[in-house]
């Protein structure tokens, strides 16, 4: 295990023990939980940006609206 130092204003100070104090929990596990938790968000807006950034790219292409609607005529025609 590593050990790093940081510098907290007052304000994150007050809220890093009070969230401690409040989970019965070590300031370091509170801190792995908050950067764990902000990993994830990042993941998720870069999924959402890729998302949408696909998105953009399938409607700019007609060809693309064509063959969604050959696929979706498959679906319904009943055959598994």
């Amino acid at each position: 295990m590593k050990t790093y130092t940081i510098r907290l204003d007052n304000q994150f100070f007050e809220l890093l023990e009070n969230l401690s104090k409040k989970t019965r929990s070590p300031k370091s596990l509170v801190v792995k939980k908050a950067l764990l938790l902000y990993k994830r968000e990042i993941e998720k807006q870069e999924m959402l940006k890729n998302l949408l950034e696909s998105a953009k790219e399938l409607a700019e292409d007609p060809q693309n609206l064509k063959d969604i609607e050959e696929l979706e005529g498959t679906i319904s025609d009943g055959i598994s």
